[in-house]
């Protein structure tokens, strides 16, 4: 028997399915896409390197953030999990950052810097906001906005995109995780490694996307175990929910899209 209340939570899954789910940039990222062909060039792949390092520093910020506007005790617990594995903080087969060790060349601006050691860049740099395109930095202030809103449904609703967004598909069959961004990532580095191992380049370690790739599922996971306890809740708003969660994702489609317009601008070397 469909209770009145299950119902309701049905009727809004539609929704999410068809506004969410559906969105471009989780189930058509162009530059994605593209870079899975592994036909990028060291400059083109050097540009992703340097907007996908402003994204994982300045992401810090948007954590932080989300952790003080939590909707709840469980939301700070996992958000706070994120935020110290971002800084360093070892994690669990769960997810869990407790009683594990800290390593500060495991903060992922630091693991990404030392992935990006084969290519001609200045780690100095990697990071920092003077290096970041106006797309990147608009991407960036609209994660401030929306996902450390202080708004818990705002920023409910863009935790919930956001983690839907970099863990679709994981899990599922072999063509939905082939489809996910960050496997799409993978598959370009391995077919750009193969070329470099050709011409006696070093290659690009892979542990730092396929780390992310391993462990996006519990974090999707999660963001839906959180929607469900919260649905029924008073306090919870579908609208400002749905409004946080087209904007993260408006946000996110803007990173993309300016890397997608930057790498036809590059020249192909």
């Amino acid at each position: 028997m469909i209770t009145t209340q299950s119902k309701s939570f049905e009727n809004f899954w539609e929704i999410i399915e068809k506004e969410i789910h559906q969105h471009p940039v989780i189930i058509s990222n162009v530059y994605c896409k593209w870079f899975k062909r592994g036909e990028a060039s060291e400059a083109q792949i050097v540009d992703l390197f340097e907007q996908f390092a402003v994204f994982s520093k300045w992401f810090l910020l948007a954590q932080m953030m989300r952790m003080l506007q939590a909707s709840d005790l469980e939301a700070e617990i996992q958000a706070r999990y994120i935020l110290v594995n971002e800084l360093g903080v070892g994690i669990s087969p769960d997810s869990a950052t407790e009683n594990q060790l800290f390593k500060t060349s495991w903060a992922h601006i630091n693991w990404l810097r030392e992935t990006a050691k084969p290519l001609p860049l200045d780690a100095t740099q990697l990071g920092s906001w003077n290096s970041a395109s106006l797309a990147t930095r608009k991407f960036i202030e609209g994660l401030e906005r929306n996902y450390g809103s202080k708004d818990g449904n705002v920023g409910h609703g863009a935790s919930y995109a956001i983690e839907t967004w970099a863990s679709w598909g994981i899990g599922g069959s072999e063509a939905d995780e082939n489809n996910n961004f960050w496997k799409e990532l993978i598959s370009g580095l391995e077919k750009c490694n193969s070329r470099r191992r050709q011409n006696n380049q070093p290659e690009i370690p892979l542990d730092f996307f396929l780390f992310h790739f391993n462990s996006e599922k519990q974090h999707g996971d999660n963001v839906f175990d959180e929607l469900r306890h919260s649905f029924d809740k008073p306090e919870f708003h579908y609208e400002e929910f749905l409004f946080g969660a087209r904007k993260a994702l408006e946000a996110i489609h803007t990173f993309w899209l300016g890397l997608n317009n930057a790498r036809k601008r590059i020249v192909r070397c």
